[in-house]
């Protein structure tokens, strides 16, 4: 028998010694207990929170396998299909883990019950490569580039819902949002063709990761933090340097504010986010796994 206090912390001794930058795991929190047996009569348990989100339901699940890695995984994954058969979710619901990216011990049973890995909060931990192609011109925003920042913001965020199905997808409310942002000194920058021309052919938006935000309270080493939340480049300028030139002004922006610490959110199954983050310097530290409907959790 284990109980939940020697699962927690054997669940922080495993972590950590996998990947020391992750923080340590704090209370379990509220929500419906799920226990499960393993071979020699040790136990594991997972804590189910049942939530809505933008109307739908919500199911996340917080395993704590403490130090049986993937056969604790197995087990509370298990335990959660058998509660599902008990009380079905809603049909329009989605299953959520968020777990470390370098436990590979637990990548196969997440995989193996029908989980995807659709998002990965990436840090930054080196310098990025050196660049192959011309760089872009890059300036600051303004209120009077609004319709070319919204056109490209539209046409990142439907290619990155292709991924994903919890990505927001354009809305007039994400619109006027991106709009006020041009209207704050170094919030949101642009790329143009070059000196003689005005026509603009990226941007990124940055910003400092509030103290309180889920990333900082969960996921992250305390302290402050940068955040890039959206590069995005005219499919017909891709490959010339135009998105390595705006993360470059991106990560100056944050080290003017004495932000030299950086995260950022892409899709682990987007072909084009995760090879360019990882050439900036992010490795994923956090994975979260979905599947929708929940009831698809095997």
């Amino acid at each position: 028998m284990t109980d939940s206090t020697d699962l927690v912390a054997d669940q922080v001794q495993r972590l950590t010694s996998i990947d020391p930058l992750l923080p340590p795991i704090s209370d379990p929190g509220s929500g419906h207990t799920l226990v499960a047996a393993i071979a020699g009569g040790a136990r594991v348990t997972g804590v189910l929170d049942i939530r809505l989100d933008r109307g739908h339901e919500v199911q996340e699940l917080r395993p704590y396998v403490g130090r049986y890695g993937g056969v604790g995984m197995d087990a509370v994954l298990r335990a959660l299909r058998a509660r599902f058969d008990r009380t079905p979710p809603d049909p329009e619901s989605m299953c959520l883990i968020v777990w470390p990216s370098r436990d590979a011990d637990c990548t196969g049973p997440l995989l193996a019950h029908g989980l995807l890995p659709v998002l990965a909060l990436g840090v930054r931990t080196k310098p990025a490569e050196l660049p192959r192609t011309p760089r872009a011109e890059v300036r600051e925003g303004n209120p009077d580039d609004a319709s070319a920042v919204l056109r490209l913001a539209r046409q990142e965020s439907e290619y990155s819902a292709l991924f994903s199905v919890s990505a927001p997808h354009p809305s007039a409310s994400a619109d006027e949002a991106l709009a006020e942002e041009l209207r704050i000194p170094g919030r949101v920058w642009v790329a143009r063709q070059g000196l003689h021309t005005e026509e603009i052919t990226g941007m990124v938006q940055v910003a400092e990761l509030r103290a309180g935000s889920w990333e900082r309270s969960c996921l992250l080493p305390a302290g402050r933090w940068g955040q890039i939340l959206r590069v995005a480049v005219r499919p017909d300028e891709r490959g010339r340097g135009v998105g390595r030139a705006l993360a470059d002004a991106a990560h100056g922006v944050l080290n003017r504010a004495e932000l030299t610490r950086s995260v950022v959110w892409y899709s682990p199954l987007n072909p084009l986010a995760s090879v360019f983050w990882h050439r900036q310097g992010y490795r994923p530290l956090w994975n979260v796994w979905q599947c929708r409907p929940a009831d698809v959790v095997r």
